[in-house]
């Protein structure tokens, strides 16, 4: 099988989509794949591959640093060396599998994807860890305020003093997703402020735009404590009503504060694979 490698390029995203959504039953890849193949997280951009075979797409992989975002194969040329052809173009060293910081379709592998999780192993990845989703049903409690706190969707203005401050006391990252939030239809971000200055905030419809996932979140640890996450939380699932996946939590901390607030249940789990 003579199998070709070359650069994949927006004008073949139709097609690579309908491989990705084919691969990958359990992501709604189809409807953020400009975004997971092409999209930066604000630090680093994807290099994206196709496999090519007598002019047809059978493979794709997206690769940002040292992470694998995605590599999918067409199930009809599976076991055939697609997938190993396409990992070997990555340079050498650690690399880490789907849970790419700031720009990520799931943080790991789905646990169900028992097939690629043994395609990993063969070529030297470990699972070192798991992680979760979880769901919040919807419609969620009623928004509260909390005295002594302005809460209020994110405007405009706020955006350059908002993401500074998300970058300086959380991180760059989280920054990034904000500034998508922002630039959403949505405009899904909703802040704490006292004496002008920002103390919590909340994002949503940020990473996999369109899907309606939550998520950054973070409270000063001085205002901690005041029920100011769970104020900002149900804005922001007001907000995603509606979307295709609206209510999923992702990449959880706080499980227990979720499941208090808004009644999250389990969703999804993750592995997070690595090669040393």
């Amino acid at each position: 099988m003579r199998v070709r490698i070359l650069e994949l390029t927006r004008d073949r995203l139709t097609e690579a989509a309908a491989l990705l959504q084919a691969a990958l039953p359990h992501d709604r890849v189809e409807l953020v794949a400009d975004e997971k193949l092409f999209g930066s997280n604000g630090l680093r951009t994807s290099r994206v591959l196709a496999a090519e075979l007598d002019g047809q797409l059978v493979g794709v992989l997206a690769a940002a640093g040292r992470w694998v975002k995605l590599l999918a194969v067409d199930e009809r040329h599976r076991r055939r060396g697609v997938g190993s052809r396409l990992l070997s173009e990555l340079s050498g060293g650690k690399l880490r599998v789907m849970d790419h910081p700031g720009n990520y379709l799931s943080p790991g592998a789905d646990a169900r994807y028992s097939e690629a999780r043994a395609f990993f192993a063969a070529r030297g990845f470990r699972e070192i860890g798991e992680v979760e989703n979880i769901r919040a049903p919807l419609p969620a409690p009623p928004p509260f305020d909390v005295p002594g706190y302005d809460l209020r969707r994110a405007t405009p203005e706020d955006e350059p003093r908002l993401l500074e401050w998300v970058a300086r006391a959380f991180h760059p990252v989280w920054s990034f997703e904000v500034a998508r939030a922002l630039a959403g239809p949505r405009r899904a971000v909703h802040v704490a402020a006292q004496q002008n200055s920002f103390v919590a905030f909340a994002a949503a419809d940020g990473n996999n735009q369109g899907l309606g996932w939550f998520g950054p979140a973070g409270t000063d640890p001085a205002h901690r404590g005041k029920k100011l996450g769970e104020a900002l939380l149900l804005r922001c699932l007001a907000d995603v009503r509606g979307l295709p996946e609206g209510g999923v939590i992702a990449w959880i901390g706080p499980k227990a504060f979720y499941a208090k607030a808004c009644g999250a249940v389990d969703d999804r789990r993750f592995v997070t694979l690595e090669r040393p």
